[in-house]
């Protein structure tokens, strides 16, 4: 009887241990999704750090969606900027021993400031999935220490109508050349009041604000830069810059000077900030072109949804060097703190990964940004100026963005210099060499 009643046992927990073994396997099947593989994880609660407070209804609704297939995970939001300087609040957290399990960071000089905390991402199922011209912008070294987590791309924005009206395809201008001529053959146009009927306030081809230091030193420049010094990281360690392509940024510079509305006077461009050339501007139809980027698109979604349908992106040509790219690169990256325990790190990588692989994961993050990966082609962002720039990124045409490895501060004096040569003030030779001994001192 005992035998008996021993072996009725084992078969019960035999079929149980299988039974749950298929519940369990099922479930992983219908918990998968996309590309995004489900795998069981031990009870963890995580800190998930990030500077982007606008962004806090988005990560509370990544968060519920990922709990609902591991509830086990308790992931606590901390959401550190706005006025607070949220690199010192890092710096304070990890020094008391609370530093956070997940972080989001931005980039080369981030790596370097927290590389104690970094760990090494390169086994992770996303990395196959970026797109070739901004891998190494994701490393320190050979290792890839950063999920991209949004990018910020940006270009010529243009008025195809104002373009088609003129006979003009903007998508067939990809150098210097046919670029100064199209804007040659609109600002002709527009002298001549053929397009008065149809776009009755246009009174210039380009806005510029060149009050703007960012807009010339950070990202204007940024393509010369890229092209000589690499990567970002690259950028952060150079020790000097010989500014090889100068000649190039100044004919860049050129370009937009001449086509705007203050081309006969200059030195009144330095006096056009980004209100002015952006919305008082560009958004109302007094000019076609404006260099920008997906940032913009709610203000002129705000301002003229129609034109939100007429927007297309032109390369910022870099002339004789590479004039079909825009600049896109990524503006933030997911980093998984090394020194979590076991639990910790691996709910953090799996919560990254369904971010990145999974369906649901990716609907949320395009409903906000794009980001650098070429398994979202279902998932398109919902942002024109995104989805403009997308197919220079899947053809490689892009610059990458190093302009967060500057020196600290440089870029104002860059922008400062800049704004002199454009208002006439200092030969552009001298621009180039002061940028350049500002560089080696400030490095």
């Amino acid at each position: 009887m005992r035998k008996r009643v021993i072996s009725t046992l084992l078969v019960m927990a035999t079929t149980a241990g299988l039974f749950a073994g298929n519940v369990s396997a099922v479930y992983a099947e219908e918990q998968s999704s996309g590309d995004y593989e489900y795998q069981e994880l031990e009870d963890a609660e995580i800190t998930y750090f990030n500077y982007s407070v606008e962004g806090k209804e988005l990560y509370e609704k990544e968060i519920a969606a990922y709990n609902e297939i591991h509830p086990n995970v308790k992931i606590n939001l901390e959401l550190v900027g706005g006025g607070t300087d949220w690199r010192s609040t890092l710096k304070a957290e990890i020094s008391s021993g609370q530093a956070p399990d997940l972080v989001v960071m931005e980039g080369a000089s981030d790596f370097a400031t927290f590389g104690d905390m970094i760990e090494d991402l390169s086994d992770q199922p996303w990395v196959e999935h970026i797109y070739e011209n901004n891998i190494d912008d994701c490393k320190v070294g050979d290792a890839i220490v950063g999920a991209p987590s949004g990018v910020v791309c940006y270009g010529m924005l243009y008025n195809k109508a104002v373009f088609e009206a003129c006979g003009i395809d903007g998508s067939t201008l990809k150098i210097y050349d046919d670029i100064d001529a199209a804007f040659g053959k609109v600002q002709d146009a527009i002298d001549a009041g053929e397009l008065a009927d149809q776009f009755p306030d246009l009174e210039a081809v380009v806005s510029l604000p060149a009050a703007e230091s960012w807009v010339l030193a950070n990202h204007g420049a940024n393509p010369a830069i890229q092209a000589e010094l690499g990567t970002a990281f690259d950028t952060y360690k150079a020790e000097s810059l010989d500014f090889t392509y100068a000649d190039a940024l100044k004919d860049y510079i050129d370009l937009m000077v001449k086509y705007s509305p203050d081309a006969d006077k200059p030195e009144a461009l330095v006096g056009v900030d980004y209100d002015s050339a952006m919305g008082g501007s560009f958004c109302i139809g007094k000019t076609a072109v404006i260099q920008m980027g997906q940032w913009v698109a709610p203000v002129i979604d705000e301002i003229d949804p129609e034109l939100r349908e007429n927007i297309g992106v032109l390369p910022m040509p870099l002339k004789g060097v590479d004039e079909d790219n825009i600049c896109y690169g990524i503006a933030s990256y997911f980093v998984v703190n090394k020194n979590s325990d076991d639990a910790k790190k691996a709910a953090a990588k799996d919560f990254v990964n369904w971010l990145l692989m999974s369906d649901e994961g990716k609907a949320l993050i395009t409903s906000n940004i794009s980001v650098p990966f070429d398994n979202f082609e279902d998932f398109p962002s919902e942002n024109v100026i995104s989805l403009a720039c997308e197919p220079y990124a899947k053809e490689g045409n892009t610059f990458s963005l190093v302009f967060g490895g500057y020196p600290d501060g440089w870029s104002d004096l860059l922008g400062a210099g800049i704004q002199s040569y454009i208002a006439g003030e200092k030969e552009w030779d001298a621009v180039i060499e002061e940028a350049k001994a500002n560089w080696a001192e400030m490095r």
